[in-house]
């Protein structure tokens, strides 16, 4: 059976790299003014790849967009966004070139719940008591991973914290509120700066906690992993 050939279209801005996307807003909007006059806003988006797999992507916003996911988007809220995928070349301190990629937003709504929210607390009983599949959440590349740790260490409250009550040891040690992606202190693919940072905020949260101010900590290292 022949098919028809796929019809031309005309090159437009507009088409070019667009996707569409609908996810949980990872962590608070950010925004900076210009000055240009312009007003940028950045944020990370968690996609659902598979029921254990979360792949976060940087969005961008412009001008009015901008202004308006400050004002209204939060950590938590599933949103679905329509833009143009572009890439940003980073050199880091070791001069070795890090090419990111982010969507810049042209269209974004919110996505009715037709669930509740995630408790606070997540028991372990919901992952089976054999423990067959917990080892699944894992990123399977080093690159991924890496991004997942920015992620945490960007909002290391809106992770549970179970190193200290798993019983399991194939569960993991830090798991995702909203989005349930997870990680592990030892894992495979992890970045050799991962156990230096993690006792560093270890130790800022046990400050925080003897002088009772524990809540205070929302976004730490927000300069340094969310660029734009």
């Amino acid at each position: 059976m022949l098919h028809p050939r796929p019809q031309e279209i005309s090159w437009s801005k507009e088409l070019a790299n667009s996707v569409r996307l609908i996810g949980i807003v990872g962590a608070p909007i950010q925004i900076k003014y210009l000055s240009s006059g312009k007003v940028v806003a950045w944020t990370r988006l968690g996609v659902k790849k598979s029921a254990s797999e979360t792949t976060w992507i940087n969005l961008t916003f412009w001008d009015e967009l901008a202004h308006v996911s400050f004002q209204h988007v939060e950590k938590g809220h599933q949103v679905y966004v329509s833009g143009r995928l572009v890439s940003d070349v980073v050199e880091g301190d070791d001069e070795r070139q890090q090419v990111y990629y982010k969507v810049v937003v042209q269209q974004m709504n919110f996505i009715k719940r037709s669930f509740p929210l995630a408790s606070l607390y997540e028991p372990e009983t919901k992952f089976g008591a054999s423990g067959a599949k917990l080892g699944n959440y894992s990123s399977k590349s080093s690159t991924s991973t890496e991004e997942l740790w920015q992620v945490f260490f960007a909002n290391p409250i809106d992770w549970w914290d179970n190193r200290k009550n798993k019983k399991n040891p194939k569960y993991p040690d830090f798991k995702h509120k909203h989005t349930g992606e997870a990680l592990w202190v030892e894992g495979k693919y992890n970045p050799p700066w991962v156990k230096s940072q993690l006792a560093r905020l270890d130790s800022i949260m046990g400050s925080l906690q003897a002088n009772g101010t524990s809540s205070a900590i929302s976004v730490m290292y927000s300069d340094d992993f969310a660029p734009f």
